[in-house]
């Protein structure tokens, strides 16, 4: 229908928590997905898919960079264990471990159903926003005095 505006693949919602910004998710989705499904199903669509995730921070975008591509890249290129160099994914693996650690999670077998514990490491990928400072604070810490590393940036200084 020639009437009816010309509908992308996705759509891409924010929904704020409405302790901090009340009735703006409710406003969202009367205002945008639920046109959104009725023009997909007007034209055929059967079926939808929705995926609710926690957004992306732009910060811990600006963490993730500054950690790989300044300190453990330095890290890599000023440190020596025993007179040996390592390459930055070495580093990066022992110092997750050494500040993160790992967890233990309860795993089902499905075929027999018995339940078990095993270790997981804990990943970088599931730190918030103060979770990454202080993983970046220990280990530019810990690379300067037990290391002798010098960063040619600090996190505040860095601009990718």
């Amino acid at each position: 229908d020639e009437d009816q505006p010309i509908m992308s693949d996705a759509l891409q919602l924010i929904l704020c928590n409405p302790a901090s910004v009340p009735e703006q998710a409710q406003r969202a989705i009367k205002s945008q997905l639920f046109p959104y499904c009725t023009g997909a199903w007007a034209r055929g669509v059967d079926r939808l898919v929705m995926t609710v995730m926690p957004a992306e921070d732009a910060k811990s975008v600006a963490q993730r960079r500054y950690y790989h591509g300044v300190v453990l890249t330095e890290i890599a290129e000023q440190a020596r264990a025993n007179g040996q160099r390592f390459p930055m994914p070495v580093w990066k693996e022992f110092l997750r471990e050494k500040f993160l650690g790992s967890t233990w999670k309860v795993i089902t077998n499905p075929i027999t159903g018995k339940k078990s514990r095993r270790k997981v490491r804990v990943s970088t990928e599931d730190l918030g926003i103060r979770a990454y400072s202080k993983l970046i604070e220990q280990v530019t810490a810990f690379a300067a005095t037990e290391l002798g590393v010098r960063f040619s940036v600090t996190e505040a200084e860095y601009r990718p």
